[in-house]
């Protein structure tokens, strides 16, 4: 519930920085902040000013309006990009007022319980299950080998996680960027999607859906531009989840990405497979 009346907030771009323990974005004229214990929403009226700070300037302070004399309150996001702080930063003190509401800017923020969704506490369940299923079966396993007087098996099955895991790794995400690609070449839409901050191998780009939607992705470094236009890439999103979307990759890109994937994954999990399973196969033979 706002405390008092607000002017129309100014159009302000979607930026966004992400850091440890808390996330800054704009969105609706206000800036909002989420940090561990809550999340505000800060009108751009109730802002003195911000500046970057921190090392490397990655982080964005955000500092309210005092009121009596007093110092408003001040908040900090320590960011990991220093180039979308410095643009977050230019952006809100463009849009700021040159003076502040009497009673100050605290009396103009909404603080609202950080919470978290109910689908990201089953997704942590379900990591921690795994985790707990995963360290039974190699602790047991590692105990059952060294029980039997086999401490070379122990050690390959102690050791052969490590290829299993990564192996694992290389060919699941060969296999899931596959079938997503599969699934978004029968039904996907394409648009263009142009850049939004970021840099380097961490540039997002936005991207607008047929019914108005506007959605964001972390470009792939190796996404063809259109026309040259370093601004400019072609995404595919899903129309069923629009916020589901690929960068537009060429065919060479494409195999050269799958074979390197699957020649060197594959080998990999299978010498893992070979030194986690085979030794528990023959605790039984």
């Amino acid at each position: 519930m706002h405390h008092q009346s607000e002017p129309t907030p100014p159009w302000l771009p979607s930026l966004s920085l992400r850091g440890r323990g808390g996330s800054i974005w704009l969105e609706a004229g206000a800036v909002w902040l989420e940090q561990k214990e809550a999340r505000r929403r800060i009108p751009i009226a109730a802002i003195e000013g911000a500046r970057v700070t921190g090392r490397g300037g990655r982080s964005v302070e955000v500092a309210l309006w005092g009121a009596d004399r007093v110092p408003g309150p001040v908040f900090v996001v320590a960011g990991r990009d220093a180039t979308a702080a410095a643009r977050l930063v230019e952006v809100i003190n463009r849009a700021r007022p040159q003076t502040g509401p009497p009673e100050g800017g605290a009396t103009l923020v909404d603080v609202l319980p950080a919470g978290t969704p109910e689908a990201v506490r089953r997704s942590k369940r379900r990591t921690r299950a795994v985790i707990f299923a995963f360290l039974v079966v190699y602790l047991g396993g590692f105990a059952a080998l060294a029980l039997e007087g086999r401490p070379s098996r122990a050690l390959l099955w102690a050791t052969g996680v490590v290829p299993l895991a990564l192996g694992g790794l290389l060919v699941g995400i060969a296999v899931v960027a596959g079938r997503q690609r599969w699934v978004l070449r029968k039904r996907g839409i394409a648009v263009v999607a142009r850049f939004s901050h970021g840099g380097g191998q961490k540039s997002y780009f936005r991207y607008t859906d047929l019914e108005g939607g506007e959605h964001e992705i972390q470009a792939d470094y190796a996404a063809p531009k259109i026309g040259g236009d370093p601004d400019r890439v072609e995404v595919v999103y899903d129309p069923e989840d629009p916020g589901k979307a690929v960068c537009t990759l060429t065919v060479r890109t494409l195999v050269w990405r799958t074979v390197g994937l699957v020649l060197f994954g594959l080998p990999v999990l299978l010498l893992g497979l070979g030194m986690t399973v085979g030794q528990a196969v023959s605790l039984f033979f």
